[in-house]
């Protein structure tokens, strides 16, 4: 039997080789040891932001960024699922509502950060893409949401996430879901225009600064 410093390195080598094979295996086995689940999610996750990396400087192209991407939501699932009556699935943090906004078809970062979010005890609900800005704001009051994580990736879509932050503005719900904008075609300069609560540039951004804005 593996130790568990082993098996996260294994896990970790193995999604970063994009082998999804060898990633479900491996957390099979750490699952029939009995270890601690988010460890091993904690380590994968960090495995996706090193293929993120590899993305960004060319050494990765479209298709192993999209596969790995897949790989990390599968295993997830499954991993939470055996966890189910475990402590770590009864841990409830918050509501996370998460959307590529109208116009935009691109969601890889997305549901990696929903990934990492339910990883850390969240529970997401991921609308998708190309989403209008009505639906992210009814669904969160419908689900009494603490944050909507809204992206957009192009110039073209990104008007939308003015919209979500005007239709929160003057909705009458008691509570207002904070707002952190993200995507390759928003900046820290935008996110104030668009009146934000907070701007992610990554996934592991998007985790840390929900947890930031869930403290106050």
């Amino acid at each position: 039997m593996l130790n568990e410093d082993k098996l996260l390195a294994l896990g970790y080598d193995a999604l970063v080789q994009v082998n999804e094979k060898k990633v479900m295996e491996t957390a099979r086995e750490w699952m029939d040891n009995k270890y601690e689940p988010r460890k091993l999610l904690n380590k994968l996750a960090e495995a996706m932001v090193e293929i993120g990396r590899k993305f960004d400087e060319k050494e990765y192209f479209l298709a192993q960024f999209i596969l790995s991407s897949n790989i990390m939501e599968n295993v997830t699932e499954m991993i939470l699922e055996e966890a189910a009556g475990t402590e770590m699935v009864h841990e409830h943090k918050g509501t996370i509502i998460m959307g590529a906004v109208k116009n935009d078809i691109h969601d890889l970062g997305k549901k990696i950060a929903a990934s990492m979010l339910r990883v850390e005890g969240f529970t997401v609900i991921d609308l998708g893409k190309d989403v209008p800005a009505e639906r992210m704001v009814q669904t969160a009051a419908e689900h009494n949401a603490d944050i909507i994580i809204a992206s957009s990736m192009t110039t073209l879509s990104m008007t939308g996430l003015m919209e979500i932050n005007e239709l929160l503005q003057t909705s009458e719900q008691k509570k207002r879901a904070k707002l952190i904008v993200s995507g390759v075609s928003v900046t820290q300069e935008y996110a104030d225009l668009v009146g934000a609560d907070a701007y992610a540039k990554t996934a592991a951004d998007a985790v840390l600064i929900t947890k930031k804005l869930m403290m106050r």
